[in-house]
Formats: C-alpha cells, structure tokens, sequence
C-alpha cells in the first residue's frame, strides 16, 4: 500500500533508525517527523514509536488512515491482531521466548491505543506472591499481630496453571506478603522464572542471604530493593522486630560486592518514629553502594491503631526532612523519591517545624505489650467477622476524579497471590478478578468483569472510585496513567466508608478511624 504522507512521532535516538527504513517500505512517501502537539493533525499515515506509546493517552491518533508502531527495528500495523496473535502462538510453540515476548509487547501497545477493554496481550510485569511467611514483625505490618497464622508457600501446581502469563512476562516479581528469601522453594521458582526469559525483581529484608542466592541475584536480578526503616541501630530494630541491623549492613556490603551491576533500592517507609533519619538514611545508601532511596508514607492499620503515626499529620516534619534528604541526595550522588516532591519548599526552616515536632514527640513512639495484646484480640474478632462475611469486591465505579489513559496494574503489570488469585493491583488486594485454577486460563481472569469494567472507567475518563488515594499515582509511579490530583482525589471511596463505618461499630469506636 502507497502512502503519500507519513508523520512520525519518535523519540531523537530513533529518528535516523525510522529514517533509514521509512524510503525503504514506502519509497513514494513523503515523510516528516512531529511533536505531540502536532499529532492530532490527522492526514495519511502515522508511526508511532513504541517508546512513546506511553504519551497517547487520549487517541489522538484515531483520525488517521493507518497507524503503525516502531519497535526493534520494525513497523507493525496495528489493524493487523490477528496475524500477531498467530505469530505469538507459532513463537510460543517453538518456545522462543524473546520474539514472543516481543510480539506480546506490540500487542500490548495495540491494547492502549485501541483503549481495549478485553485485552489481547499478556502482563509484561508479573508479581507472583512467594509466600505470605515472614520472619519479622514490622510495627507498621499485619506480622506485627498475626503471628504467620494460616501463612504458607507458593506451590508448583499453582505456579503451573499460569505458565502462559510467565512465558509472556519479561520480568517476575518475586513478592507479596512475606519476606520472599524465606521461602524454601524460592530458587527453584527462579530457575523456572529465569528459564522462560525472565528477569527478576524482589523487595526484601535483606536477612536471608548465602552464596547460591547472592549468585542468582548477580545474574538473574534486574533491581533488588530493601526494607530498611532505620537508618540508626536502635530505630531500625524497633520498628523491624526481630531482625539484626548488624546482619543487615554484613548482608549490604555483601551485595555492594558481589552483584554490583544490580539496581539496588533502599525503601524506607516514613512515620513518626523514623521521620527524622531521612538524609541519614540517604547517607548510610551511598555507603553501601545503593542506587536509589525511595520514601513511602505510612498507611494507618486499623488492628495496629497507627494513625498517630502517619506523617500528613505532621506536614511541616516531613517537607523539612524530604528536602534534607533531596540535599543529601545530590551531595552523595544517590538519587532520591519523596511523595509530591514537585510541590515541596525548600526554603522551609529548622524554627518553621517545632510546634509539629513538640507535637509528634508527646505521643509515646512504641506500642507496650498491653497494646499489643489488644492488637491481637482485635485481629480475632476482625478475623471472625471476615469468616462470615465476604470483604472481597469484584466491581469498582467512577470517581469524580478526572484523569486520561490507564492504570500500568491493569494493562501492563500484574499481581497474584500464592492462591493463583489475580487482583486488580499489588495495593488494591480486595478488587479480585478471579483463580486462574478455577478459571482455567490465566487471560480469562486478566479479562474479567472486574478488569474489563475498571479498563472501562479509566478510558471514559475518571478514576475508579477504589483507586483514591493511591500511593503510586499520588508518586507519580504510573506511566501509562495522568491524574488530576484535586481534593476528591484524597477522600476514601464509599466501599472504605462503609468499611470503617462496620468495623467501628464491631470494634466499640477503638482505634480513632
């Protein structure tokens, strides 16, 4: 087919590579390269690098007559599914990994372009619950009352029924609720991973390393990122019971060693009774070698009773030390996520935080072991109400929260548990899609009701109501996503409302929601 005009939206390191193939398929053609701004100037044909797919986030190419996607070196025309579905089998079959990946990764772009609701591609992140064992009992974390009740591990025969969603992946996840290295299973899991074309990822303690594990992680690891909420000794074990801060810096320096090709992550989530460690914990990252220091806010735990804790009560506190660890950042070389960076004032003073800090500082930092035992006495009567009433959701509405394009969570990463169940996010686990054992195939969960509806309240234009409040858009996490953070962003949905409005009755108001 002839096209006398071709726009072409790319990125400048792809423009000579586009250039040089561009006369070669269309030799009649004329062919000029355009801004995002000059897109929705619909005439004759469009391409679009893959790289940039991210940015088209309301069809502003819909006007055109054919639209093609840059990707490897190639151009795919995006009416074309069916052959790209076929190629994806034959590759499967054939079990080459990578050009079936590749193949999945176009028609995952096809799916956002076309704002699929049923989608034809397959995760390209996938987080797989390990297990829900852990050997801590954070102060922020249901370990901290629940004692690995009912915990377990991930079994092969669950992992088996959602092969196909693995050999689709390009990189596995390796969490969930529990600390993944403590899973007995967890290098063989690997290998398995690793054996379809993976590349792995895990958030841990850092507790647990040895020889064959530090090898796997210098070989098959993308990024490995570390829970460290205390940058000094006493901090870091107060808030991490029953972990050793002296094993973990052993365990650091270990890996600054041995695997110094990884991306390595420090997480550190921020509270009352770490707030003040921030640039010291920026410090302590460049010492042992760490890429990137990210700081979450803490969010309150109903059985804990931790609203005290959390830091928008303290808004002043928290600006100070996010801009001293942002200094701290750019003096050490690390690079460093705050929450709203964009908007925080870095002419903020020492004498601007006091009457907040008199305040945080008047409320005892750590729970007594009556506290404790009352923790757990909620735990059970919580757990009692939930054997007899189903907490978990499988629809979502609007918000009035404006937004354009989608959620990565339900286009492109995915998280289950170590039940095979597929929620709607790795943060939202009460929105369940369905099992995959139960359903058969892991895209007849990925295109269930639940997914299919939320995809739908996205591309209409407004954020599902059980996306309020999310830590990742609020950090600017999501590439395929853009949200108007107004205040409506920030109020719970009425699913949380009525939530809270069952537990306090069931609780006799405790805990202050």
């Amino acid at each position: 087919m002839c096209y006398m005009k071709i726009k072409v939206y790319c990125k400048e390191e792809t423009k000579k590579e586009i250039g040089d193939l561009v006369p070669q398929l269309f030799p009649a053609a004329e062919y000029l390269y355009v801004d995002y701004e000059n897109i929705g100037l619909h005439e004759g044909a469009l391409i679009i690098d893959h790289l940039l797919v991210s940015t088209l986030k309301q069809k502003e190419y819909s006007g055109y007559s054919s639209v093609f996607i840059y990707y490897k070196g190639q151009l795919f025309d995006i009416r074309d599914t069916a052959g790209f579905l076929e190629k994806r089998r034959i590759c499967t079959e054939k079990e080459d990994w990578m050009k079936a990946k590749d193949i999945n990764e176009v028609l995952m772009d096809i799916d956002f372009l076309n704002q699929n609701k049923i989608h034809l591609s397959y995760p390209a992140f996938f987080q797989i619950e390990s297990t829900d064992i852990c050997n801590s009992r954070c102060i922020m974390c249901d370990h901290y009352f629940n004692h690995n009740k009912n915990a377990r591990i991930l079994s092969t025969e669950t992992l088996m029924h959602m092969r196909d969603a693995i050999q689709m992946s390009r990189i596995v996840n390796l969490n969930g609720m529990g600390e993944p290295f403590v899973s007995p299973a967890i290098k063989e899991q690997i290998d398995l991973y690793v054996g379809y074309g993976d590349k792995i990822v895990a958030n841990t303690n850092l507790s647990i390393l040895d020889e064959e594990l530090i090898s796997r992680i210098e070989k098959d690891f993308e990024w490995l990122a570390i829970s460290v909420d205390g940058a000094r000794k006493e901090t870091y074990e107060s808030i991490r019971i029953g972990l050793s801060y002296e094993k973990l810096m052993q365990n650091l320096n270990w890996l600054k060693e041995r695997a110094p090709a990884v991306k390595k992550i420090i997480s550190m989530v921020i509270m009352r009774q770490n707030v003040c460690e921030m640039p010291e914990m920026v410090a302590l990252a460049q010492k042992v070698g760490i890429d990137q220091v990210v700081f979450l806010n803490l969010n309150p735990n109903l059985i804990i009773g931790n609203l005290q804790d959390v830091m928008f009560l303290y808004p002043k506190v928290v600006e100070y030390y996010s801009v001293k660890a942002i200094e701290k950042g750019r003096e050490c070389g690390v690079t460093v996520i705050v929450a709203n960076a964009q908007n925080l004032d870095f002419n903020i003073r020492w004498e601007d935080i006091q009457e907040e800090l008199e305040k945080m500082r008047s409320i005892p930092l750590w729970k007594t072991q009556k506290e404790e035992e009352q923790m757990e006495e909620i735990s059970a009567i919580i757990d009692h109400y939930k054997e007899e009433h189903d907490l978990y959701q499988d629809t979502t509405i609007p918000s009035k929260v404006r937004c354009s394009g989608v959620c990565d969570w339900i286009l492109k990463n995915c998280y289950t548990n170590l039940y095979g169940d597929i929620s709607m996010c790795c943060r939202n686990l009460i929105y369940r899609a369905g099992r995959v054992e139960k359903e058969g195939d892991f895209l007849s969960v990925w295109n269930a009701p639940l997914m299919q509806k939320t995809r739908e309240i996205f591309y209409s234009g407004y954020l599902p109501e059980s996306c309020l409040k999310c830590g990742m858009i609020e950090g600017g996490e999501l590439e395929f996503l853009k949200v108007d953070l107004s205040p409506e962003f920030y109020q719970d949905s009425e699913i949380k409302k009525g939530q809270k409005i069952v537990l306090k009755e069931l609780l006799g108001g405790h805990h202050g929601l």
